[in-house]
């Protein structure tokens, strides 16, 4: 059997290298371009028959583009004979939409799924989905990784005093509970009301838990237009918080996200490399989840 190998689609080609050099897997030669008319081209330029392989492809901006990369790529590899292909999603994008929340609308999650284990994935990796309930939507084997450790190692270093976690909405409190056991803090959860009608925007109703004088630190899955941990923010900083740190394990920084966090009240922001990020400013910190993954990696080979 020909040696493993791990191919970087488009959406983040340097958490890809860095998980190939921690790993010891072989980064795979994959030519990827994109007809006149905006159709992606594939071309795996490797030998991958009866080998086991694994794709990473974080679905980023842009969004679609990089979902039907990711599809083609699986596609190309099982044509050239693959014996099994793991698809590494560091950021699963339409996850928000895992349920239906009124009549007419889709269950996204569950469509992007189906269609990527269509193109012939054996395995799926993916980390903090906005929703438990999505692994079930992937009709294969789903290994499910948490960042919520390595953020809490970074956070320790801050040496961080007369502390707490906030959940900013009630569907995160499994996450921030989780987060607050690991570094042995209590647990703050704040009450918002999303409006259907409105994306990206929400009201802060109601806070439960003691938070005068504290430093906050918020916890979420993503980071989008940045609405969410900002009114957060600000309603913590009304209670009489000091200092309010944000957590999130994908920083999607959608529409003018960044400009609003860097004018806002919060004093520093951990996000992970599950998305490529740029360097933005020193309110901004990426924390690489290679090494969580890579070990991940190597368990499978």
């Amino acid at each position: 059997m020909i040696s493993p190998k791990i191919f970087a689609g488009s959406s983040n080609p340097e958490l890809t290298q860095k998980i190939s050099k921690i790993s010891k897997i072989t980064l795979g030669k994959i030519n990827l371009g994109v007809f006149a008319d905006g159709e992606i081209d594939v071309w795996v330029e490797e030998e991958v028959n009866n080998s086991n392989v694994f794709v990473l492809q974080s679905n980023s901006h842009p969004v679609n583009n990089h979902i039907i990369e990711l599809a083609l790529i699986a596609d190309a590899l099982r044509r050239s004979g693959a014996h099994k292909i793991t698809a590494v999603i560091p950021y699963f994008g339409y996850s928000r939409k895992e349920k239906q929340n009124r009549p007419g609308e889709p269950i996204s999650a569950k469509v992007i799924a189906d269609l990527i284990i269509s193109s012939g994935i054996n395995k799926v990796v993916c980390l903090d989905l906005h929703a438990d309930a999505i692994v079930g939507f992937f009709e294969v084997p789903v290994i499910y990784l948490t960042a919520l450790g390595i953020l809490a190692e970074r956070l320790k270093k801050e040496k961080l005093t007369n502390a707490i976690v906030v959940a900013p909405d009630v569907g995160g409190v499994k996450r921030a509970r989780n987060f607050a056991a690991i570094l042995n803090l209590p647990l703050a959860v704040i009450e918002k009301h999303r409006y259907t009608h409105v994306r990206d925007h929400m009201e802060v109703l109601s806070m439960t838990g003691e938070v005068l004088g504290e430093t906050a630190i918020i916890i979420d899955d993503v980071i989008s237009t940045g609405g969410t941990v900002i009114e957060s923010a600000n309603s913590l900083k009304q209670k009489g918080v000091k200092k309010i740190i944000v957590c999130a394990t994908h920083g999607v920084f959608a529409a003018d996200g960044v400009k609003k966090l860097e004018q806002s009240s919060i004093d520093k922001i951990f996000v992970t490399d599950s998305i490529a990020q740029i360097k933005k400013s020193p309110k901004f910190e990426v924390v690489s989840i290679a090494s969580l993954i890579a070990d991940c990696l190597k368990q499978e080979v």
